[in-house]
């Protein structure tokens, strides 16, 4: 059996892939066995085969749809051998010694479900990849901002002593799982299309009993956005999915009145916000990056209209 499987899910963003897959290449490492898997996500330009001529030593699979980020490392997965699973960004660069040493955590810490490490970008600034499970009072960004000033157990985490930390989740950017684990746990729901569906998996490693480990003491580079901001079509799409994806989160993960008021809650803040928006993309038709907002605001009164008809939250871009 293969030692490792790296797993990369990418949708065009050619050049963030090749600074991944250079640095993937260049171990020399022969403590532990490896493979690379590289699903394209239906990129449709063909680009594609220039990467597999360029290493072909690497396994590429073709995705006959753009199904998600949660679709495409399922499929991945489902060609893997490795014992572990390594979940990785095409906008990640990563070094030899970080990948030995989170191999090596989960190795002598078999109770560690699900690891994963610290993440800065190339100017070395460190980037959000944990957090606490969402709740009724942290489903917007300001309810966050507002609640991580004065909530006790995130300070409490991020004063932990030692390497490692004990997150509620961590970002799926890297995700370091034995593939048995992860395919009892059914992998990423691929209700979700983008954003998530790293959230909800970790929700069920904790609900299983499994422990999500973070160490503060091994670092690889994550320069965000390789994916999801090649225009700014794509980009409408994107944060139009992230507003999506926290109903899908909701819908699966709370209950009762506690999921009918978070629903309708996250609905009006949602419709109200993206109209203020909307309107000043109008307004300021002439500017792209803010003209972009009219249209995840059209995005978005669709998604709601397909909810009404449909009678599901999921992403109407998920295949499921």
């Amino acid at each position: 059996m293969i030692d490792l499987s790296v797993i990369v899910v990418s949708y065009r963003g050619w050049e963030r892939l090749s600074l991944c897959l250079g640095s993937l290449a260049s171990f020399n490492n022969e403590k532990y066995t490896k493979e690379i898997i590289v699903v394209d996500n239906n990129s449709g330009d063909g680009v594609i085969s220039e990467f597999e001529a360029k290493y072909p030593g690497f396994r590429f699979i073709r995705n006959s749809v753009n199904g998600g980020y949660a679709n495409g490392n399922n499929l991945g997965c489902r060609y893997a051998e490795g014992e572990y699973l390594m979940i990785l960004n095409p906008d990640t660069i990563v070094t030899e010694k970080a990948v030995d040493d989170l191999l090596e955590a989960s190795r002598l810490n078999p109770e560690y479900s699900v690891v994963s490490c610290r993440q800065v970008n190339r100017n070395g600034q460190e980037t959000v990849t944990t957090g606490e499970f969402p709740d009724f009072f942290s489903l917007t960004g300001f309810q966050r901002t507002i609640r991580n000033l004065f909530s006790q157990r995130s300070k409490k985490m991020l004063s932990q002593p030692g390497d490692v930390i004990f997150p509620d989740w961590i970002s799926g950017s890297l995700v370091l799982i034995r593939k048995d684990l992860y395919e009892k746990l059914g992998g990423f729901f691929e209700g979700f299309w983008m954003y998530y569906e790293d959230v909800d998996f970790c929700f069920r490693v904790r609900k299983e009993g499994g422990q999500v480990a973070y160490f503060r003491n091994i670092t690889i580079e994550h320069n965000h956005g390789g994916s999801s901001r090649i225009n700014l079509k794509t980009t409408a799409v994107t944060k139009t999915e992230v507003l999506i994806s926290r109903h899908v989160y909701v819908d699966r993960n709370f209950s009762g009145i506690r999921k009918t008021s978070a629903q309708v809650f996250l609905t009006l803040n949602n419709i109200v916000t993206s109209a203020l928006m909307a309107l000043a993309g109008i307004l300021l038709f002439f500017n792209q990056r803010i003209f972009v907002r009219t249209a995840i605001f059209i995005r978005l009164i669709d998604y709601y209209s397909g909810v009404l008809l449909r009678k599901s939250w999921i992403s109407p871009r998920a295949i499921i």
